[in-house]
């Protein structure tokens, strides 16, 4: 890919990556109100499902990819496995509402993004989902350590409330699975929207797929534990989750390919942190506001993604 096209595609990840904390501020309020992180993490993908739906009713071109589906799957063209790439995402979204609680936000977060970034150089390095194979040269290693630092510099601020080490290491270990798996999810919608020619089409088997998942896991939930005890709120802006995962996945489908997992990841990490860092300033949360480590984490993100976006 010619280096501006390069650029361009890694600023489209970046982009991406800052709703990720818009839809976590929403889901997070969602959770609270429902006192159900499951039932909000469903809600979430049904609400990217209809909006995917949506499009597919006004959209010809997504209805054909549609159909493409199944004759992509019998002529080889595409693995099914990859259709189930949603239910990675749901699996992510789960951790988040149970993991992130035992082990705290800001040790969740540090372990998912070590996930992400592991999972980004298995994932180049194996081609896995047909995309091309990127060897881990030394400017993508040095990148990815520094995305790790990073993560740690801007999470120091929140270690202080952290449960004790042994407490959180289950957790933790989940949150690095999670974040490993959803950089397989990224190359298997990759796989899905090159087979159909349609990066929407892959975001609407995604949040389907994520949906049932989702779903399940919520009937089990209340069979075993009962139905949460409070009704939806009416608040039209806590569904918007849905519609920040739409943006975020159909971009991640579209930019895998060209810059691999692991650029995806780094760059969609920068993004998440430098909107995250203009949220606490517009509306801090809990009445914080952001410190000069996370502002410093933040950059070294920036710094990291032109790093190993650098061609040799």
């Amino acid at each position: 890919m010619p280096t501006r096209r390069r650029a361009l595609a890694v600023a489209a990840a970046v982009a991406a990556g800052m709703v990720i904390p818009v839809q976590s501020r929403v889901n997070g309020e969602l959770s609270h109100r429902l006192d159900d992180g499951i039932a909000a993490a469903a809600i979430s993908f049904a609400g990217g499902l209809l909006v995917m739906s949506v499009l597919a009713l006004l959209l010809p071109r997504l209805r054909a990819a549609l159909r493409g589906l199944l004759p992509a799957v019998r002529e080889g063209r595409l693995h099914s496995r990859y259709l189930l790439a949603g239910v990675f995402g749901g699996a992510f979204a789960l951790a988040q509402s149970t993991a992130a609680l035992a082990a705290g936000i800001a040790v969740f977060t540090v372990s998912a993004v070590a996930g992400q970034t592991l999972g980004g150089l298995i994932v180049d390095a194996r081609g896995i989902g047909g995309a091309p194979v990127r060897r881990p040269g030394g400017r993508r290693l040095v990148g990815a350590a520094l995305i790790l630092v990073a993560a740690v510099i801007s999470a120091v601020p929140l270690l202080s409330g952290a449960p004790a080490p042994v407490a959180v290491l289950l957790p933790a270990l989940a949150a690095v699975v999670a974040g490993l798996l959803l950089g397989v999810q990224q190359a298997m919608n990759g796989a899905t929207g090159a087979a159909t020619g349609s990066p929407l089409a892959a975001t609407w088997v995604n949040f389907c797929v994520g949906a049932v998942f989702l779903g399940l896991v919520w009937v089990v939930k209340a069979l075993v534990t009962g139905p949460a005890g409070h009704a939806p709120p009416t608040s039209w802006w806590l569904y918007l989750g849905g519609l920040c995962g739409v943006v975020f996945i159909g971009a991640s489908t579209l930019l895998v390919r060209r810059i691999g997992v692991l650029l995806l990841g780094m760059a969609a990490i920068a993004g998440q942190l430098a909107s995250s860092i203009a949220l606490d300033v517009i509306a801090p949360s809990q009445g914080r506001s952001p410190g000069v480590l996370t502002i410093a984490g933040a950059l070294l993100t920036f710094a990291a993604v032109w790093i190993a976006s650098r061609r040799p």
